[in-house]
Order: structure tokens, then C-alpha cells, then sequence
């Protein structure tokens, strides 16, 4: 898919990332704070394609607009989300930058990861006063293991799709 104009393919992503945002909260959880973060492919492949700056704007844009819609904008949630974006972009950019060659598997596991722990340390400071709350650490380990596994694979069958489709790779996961 080639875009010849950067607004038009920022407005395209970010939509998607909305669109994908909102119809996660339809999906049921086992646990109230546990979501997959699919929206999060749309981010992943804008850092492993070197655009920092579109996936900051769109990961900050789908967590405002999906608040709205699903009823979430004014609550912890989105702090909790913005501020586990914030970080998780941090470290997937510099994953990506790492002479490793992380594959988009591995660079997303880091982001989900590094997405719970910021959520974890951010509720013990706001919301929960006890570290008791450290306890949900083993899970939220696992939990962006396993969402993080989902996730880049996602990324990295869309990568492929859009490569198949085209002749010029729409993500160079080597950059």
C-alpha cells in the first residue's frame, strides 16, 4: 500500500489503530485490566519502518480517541495507557536500534512488557498504596510475553502480506 501523501498515511494508521482499539473492548477478559493490545501492530510496524514520530502520534491518538469511544477517556486507564505507550515505544525503538536484529516477535514481547511493568509501577504510586500489588508482577510478565508473542507475529504477517503485495517492502525490519 503506498501513500503519497505523509497526512493522508498518518490519518489511515491512526484510524486503524482507533478502529482496532475500540473493537478490543468487545472482546471479553478474563481479567478487567487484561487486554491484547492489537492496536498495537499498527505501532510496531511504524517503529520498525524508522517513522518514531508517526507511531508516537498514533499511539497517543488511538489511546485518546479509544478512551472516547469506549467510555474510558476520563479515568486511570488512559493515564495508565499513555504512560505504558510512552515507555513501551522507548523500548521497542531502541530494541529495534540494538545490533541483536530483535525480529518483530521479539521487539514486541519487549514492548508488552515493558507496557505492564510501567502500568504496575504506576499503580502502586497513584492508585494502590501497597506493594502487595507487586504480586500481579509474575502474571503481567506472562501476560506481555504471551500478548507480545500475538502481537508481533500479527505485525510480522502484515509485513510479509504487504511485501507479497507489492515490490518494494512496506517495513524493513533490518532498520
Amino acid at each position: 500500500m503506498q501513500f503519497e501523501n505523509k497526512t493522508l498515511r498518518l490519518a489511515f494508521f491512526t484510524a486503524f489503530a482507533v478502529s482496532v482499539y475500540v473493537l478490543e473492548t468487545f472482546i471479553p477478559k478474563p481479567m478487567p485490566f487484561m487486554r491484547l493490545g492489537l492496536a498495537n501492530i499498527v505501532i510496531l510496524l511504524l517503529l520498525a519502518s524508522g517513522d518514531l514520530k508517526s507511531a508516537i502520534i498514533v499511539a497517543f491518538t488511538k489511546t485518546i480517541i479509544g478512551g472516547f469511544f469506549s467510555g474510558a477517556l476520563i479515568s486511570p486507564t488512559t493515564i495508565l495507557s499513555l504512560s505504558g505507550s510512552a515507555i513501551a515505544i522507548i523500548i521497542m525503538y531502541f530494541a529495534l536500534k540494538l545490533p541483536f536484529n530483535f525480529s518483530l516477535i521479539g521487539v514486541s514481547i519487549f514492548g508488552a512488557v515493558a507496557h505492564n511493568l510501567t502500568q504496575i509501577v504506576l499503580v502502586r504510586i497513584l492508585l494502590i498504596r501497597s506493594s502487595a500489588i507487586f504480586y500481579l508482577t509474575p502474571l503481567l510478565l506472562i501476560l506481555g510475553i504471551v500478548t507480545g508473542i500475538i502481537t508481533g507475529y500479527l505485525a510480522h504477517l502484515i509485513n510479509a502480506r504487504f511485501a507479497q503485495d507489492s515490490s518494494e517492502q512496506f517495513i524493513n525490519e533490518t532498520s
